[in-house]
């Protein structure tokens, strides 16, 4: 098992959007990089116009579970560590007209693998 990127097999409207408008621009498929480095961008904007401010205090505070949007769906920055929901896609290594390709492969929700916190593990939840 892997993670990767099977940009040709997701079938999101939000990734339609994303891979719609990368390839027009770059006349290109993404890589996982690219769904990344947007994503990261788009969480700055994001938190930078729900803080008002570039005051560190402010970016920090508004982080706590803020909701951003992914082209792999929303993600949200966790209130306890800031650490971000975003998934991933696991699967197989395969072949298709002699290119590596994912096969198998299922999307993993960032908040069931981030570290569980302590209240979650106290009551048994993930959060």
């Amino acid at each position: 098992m892997f993670t990767g990127y099977p940009w040709y097999d997701i079938k999101t409207p939000e990734h339609k959007k994303f891979l719609d408008a990368y390839q027009a621009k770059y006349k290109d498929y993404p890589r996982l990089g690219s769904v990344v480095g947007y994503s990261t961008v788009m969480a700055a904007v994001t938190v930078i116009k729900k803080a008002g401010s570039l005051d560190q205090e402010k970016l920090y505070s508004r982080m706590a579970n803020l909701p951003v949007g992914t082209p792999f769906g929303t993600a949200t920055f966790r209130a306890l560590d800031h650490q971000s929901t975003m998934g991933a896609y696991v699967g197989r290594i395969g072949l298709r007209d002699g290119k590596g390709i994912m096969t198998n492969w299922r999307f993993v929700d960032g908040k069931d693998a981030c570290p569980p916190t302590r209240t979650s593990r106290r009551y048994g939840r993930r959060n």
